[in-house]
């Protein structure tokens, strides 16, 4: 008799209707929650990818619209038989009437738009980005940067190989790092230019002043020393001939006005330049 109550029992809980149904809606349930679940991780994902990239906490449509440019590739000799101003960040920069200097091409590099607005402005570290991407997103200038220091891709990039400084063939292929003004020099080298007028490149500090704004708290230990390397690079390696208006006693230290007399620049305005940029 208990036996078969037993039995009973185990049958009558398998065929129970009620139980049956618990079953269902049991696994249903679980097919519900599971599916919706990995869809929303699937969303998380790409909102954390999108966070990242940091484009939802700035308006990218600020930084202008590259696809307007030419790729640097395709630079090669675009301002052939002209002269190229560049502009450092050193003291003695401060000292200069950059005004005189709007009718003219002028790469400037790193935060040079603190005092002026160059036609191109180019920066290879991140720290760059990381700290001045307001003012840089409200800049007239062409802005140009090592790939590795544009995060969100909003500019056009060059690359940059490490080793020792070289003329190249192609503009968009910088060498070597820790001098921003030597890379200015070979894209102006390789977009054909004639001559190089250089500003702000001193190599040395002036009244605890690393730059002409103050103190640069991303300077190393050996930044004024890849500085003098830089510039002696391209007094040996130039092949063409460079002024200097800076406090650097490599070269024989010129007037700004003097020079741009005695070499007669092409004179555009930024605007016009960059038309020269655009495909």
């Amino acid at each position: 008799m208990h036996l078969n109550r037993k039995k009973i029992k185990q049958n009558k809980f398998k065929i129970s209707p009620r139980g049956a149904k618990k079953k269902k809606i049991k696994i249903a349930s679980e097919k519900k929650i599971v599916r919706p679940i990995v869809k929303s991780k699937r969303r998380n994902k790409k909102l954390k990818i999108t966070s990242v990239s940091g484009v939802n906490s700035l308006d990218v449509k600020k930084f202008g619209d590259k696809s307007e440019y030419k790729l640097i590739k395709e630079w090669k000799n675009i301002l052939e038989g002209e002269v190229v101003f560049i502009l450092g960040n050193a003291p003695s920069i401060s000292k200069q009437n950059l005004s005189i200097l709007k009718p003219y091409f002028t790469i400037g590099v790193n935060r040079i738009f603190y005092v002026y607005t160059p036609t191109i402005l180019m920066w290879q570290d991140i720290e760059m980005w990381n700290s001045e991407k307001n003012k840089i997103a409200n800049s007239k200038s062409l802005r140009i940067c090592n790939k590795l220091s544009d995060p969100r891709s909003v500019f056009l990039n060059f690359k940059v190989k490490a080793g020792n400084f070289k003329f190249g063939c192609d503009p968009s292929i910088l060498h070597g790092t820790g001098n921003t003004t030597a890379l200015a020099a070979q894209l102006a080298i390789n977009m054909g230019c004639s001559s190089m007028v250089l500003l702000g490149t001193d190599c040395k500090y002036q009244n605890g002043k690393t730059d002409f704004y103050g103190s640069n708290k991303d300077h190393k230990s050996y930044t004024l020393k890849m500085c003098d390397t830089a510039m002696k690079w391209i007094k040996d390696n130039s092949p063409v001939p460079i002024y200097n208006c800076s406090i650097n006693k490599l070269w024989p230290q010129e007037n700004l006005v003097d020079v741009i007399n005695r070499l007669k620049p092409l004179k555009l305005n930024r605007k016009k330049y960059l038309e020269k940029f655009k495909k």
